[in-house]
């Protein structure tokens, strides 16, 4: 019967077009199915004699659904999908996609092609940029934005999330081998590794209200490297500690992050090469929105080679920001601008400034 409710309730919401103002339908099972996403136009300037460009942003679409289990279980699943329009693409791609069960006692069990990793239970803190930002707390790492590795939407994983009563939350990771995983650089001169034996863990703490503080980690073991590959080798580890802080009043928000990684951040270092180096790095985010929607951003990233394996790299970004939120967290237009302060573009065979970018963009949450 669970079954068959449940299956009338997809088929309502997907055919009729007065159901979609609610985005949640919950029958008297209490089974729900919740759909959510965002509409994101932007126009970005990248500089270097770049003359802008119209894009879809990180416009995207979701599908939750939850079922009510026998003792006190309940079953869930989400999958979201992403848009490229414009300059960036067109086409349709999966951003998330994994199912599991959680019980209130025995915590939360998931498993998934592509699911948010719990070292991500820390770095979110900082994330939340509308397009610049998130490359100093190491979880945007090699080409694919930390998928492969497993500190972002980590892929072929297993996640499980538990808490000790209302103030610690604790979170485990683990992902099967990954193979032909692209590190760093241009097509062509591009390294590759098979990444194995993902693990991570974080730790989250609320001492008092408004203040939350974590820690997290994650690794991987590196196999078949190939041999434009510098700074690592067949055996070594990729890894990454973290430590952050939160605290917001409602109105006034601010995060930081700080983190040291091994073999952590791939770079293009020549034509020949690539360098899997060391780091040291952090982010500072912070706003604050006043009553008539004007919200003023200011997010600040840094990262470094701390072993210099590069010969100066050196990632610096300052990012100012204001936003009008004609619905505070709902609709809202925006523009952010990025000072670059660091080393973090090759130029022959040496690290070199590169040009400052704007943005400016629309979004819509439903």
């Amino acid at each position: 019967m669970k079954k068959s409710r449940l299956s009338l309730l997809v088929l309502a919401a997907v055919t009729s077009t007065s159901t979609f103002a609610a985005h949640t339908w919950t029958n008297e099972a209490g089974d729900s199915l919740t759909i959510d996403g965002r509409f994101d136009l932007r126009y970005q300037d990248r500089g270097n004699g770049d003359e802008g460009e119209w894009n879809s942003g990180s416009s995207r679409f979701g599908l939750k659904g939850v079922m009510q289990l026998d003792d006190g279980w309940k079953g869930f699943g989400h999958a979201e999908w992403g848009y490229n329009s414009g300059a960036n693409g067109d086409n349709i791609y999966d951003r998330l996609l994994y199912a599991g069960v959680e019980h209130d006692k025995y915590g939360k069990v998931a498993a998934g092609t592509k699911q948010w990793s719990t070292f991500y239970d820390v770095a979110w803190y900082t994330d939340l940029g509308r397009v610049f930002g998130t490359r100093g707390s190491g979880v945007y790492n090699l080409s694919d934005w930390g998928i492969a590795s497993g500190t972002g939407r980590a892929e072929n994983s297993i996640t499980y999330r538990n808490n000790v009563g209302e103030k610690f939350q604790y979170g485990f990771t683990y992902q099967t081998t990954r193979e032909d995983v692209a590190l760093s650089g241009s097509e062509g001169n591009r390294g590759t590794a098979t990444l194995k034996n993902g693990i991570g863990a974080s730790v989250t703490y609320k001492p008092v209200d408004g203040l939350r503080i974590g820690a997290a980690y994650h690794q991987n073991e590196l196999d078949n490297v190939t041999s434009g590959v510098i700074g690592a080798q067949d055996g070594d580890h990729m890894r990454i500690y973290l430590l952050g802080a939160n605290y917001t009043t409602g109105a006034f928000y601010v995060g930081a992050t700080f983190h040291v990684g091994e073999n952590w951040e791939s770079v293009e270092t020549s034509t020949s090469s690539n360098v899997l180096m060391d780091t040291l790095g952090g982010e500072v985010y912070v706003y604050y929105q006043f009553e008539n929607g004007l919200r003023p951003t200011l997010n600040y990233n840094y990262m470094e080679d701390r072993g210099d394996e590069t010969n100066g790299y050196e990632r610096n970004l300052l990012i100012p920001g204001l936003e009008y939120h004609f619905v505070e967290n709902k609709f809202l237009v925006w523009t952010e601008y990025q000072f670059d302060l660091g080393n973090d573009q090759l130029k022959g065979t040496e690290f070199v400034n590169r040009d400052d970018q704007w943005a400016a963009g629309i979004r819509y949450y439903f």
